[in-house]
């Protein structure tokens, strides 16, 4: 008997098909692709007490900043959406920023920089209209 989908003879009439008919060559497997894990949000950096640490690959530049200073900037975001949301102050060319949660170790921790927020500017650009005769 000839397999329709694999095109092999089996030597007898039920040797490798299954009860659909089918050759059993032809199982089902698992998935390749793990499940899409989900968004870690910078609020829960805060409940573990992490820093982020934020990197430029171009000019090797590093910075260290508490979550909360980036959720009033950014709001309560993931993670990984805040290397699209941060240009290098280098220069905004440099390409994506590497951006990790870490939790600072006693060694790694005595002599860390971390950057704070002190104060949001917004920049007041005037825009003028030309009243009167002409």
């Amino acid at each position: 008997m000839l397999c329709v989908t694999c095109e092999t003879y089996l030597k007898d009439s039920t040797g490798g098909l299954d009860d659909q008919g089918k050759c059993s060559f032809f199982v089902l497997m698992p998935e390749t692709y793990g499940p899409k894990r989900r968004d870690y949000p910078l609020s829960n950096l805060n409940d573990s007490m992490r820093l982020v640490r934020v990197r430029c690959r171009c000019c090797k530049r590093q910075h260290n900043y508490h979550p909360s200073d980036l959720i009033q900037i950014f709001g309560d975001v993931d993670v990984d959406s805040v290397a699209y949301r941060m240009k290098c102050e280098n220069g905004g060319d440099h390409g994506m920023l590497d951006v990790e949660a870490f939790v600072p170790t006693g060694r790694e921790g005595v002599g860390l920089r971390i950057r704070r927020l002190v104060a949001i500017k917004i920049n007041r650009v005037p825009v003028w209209k030309e009243e009167g005769p002409k």
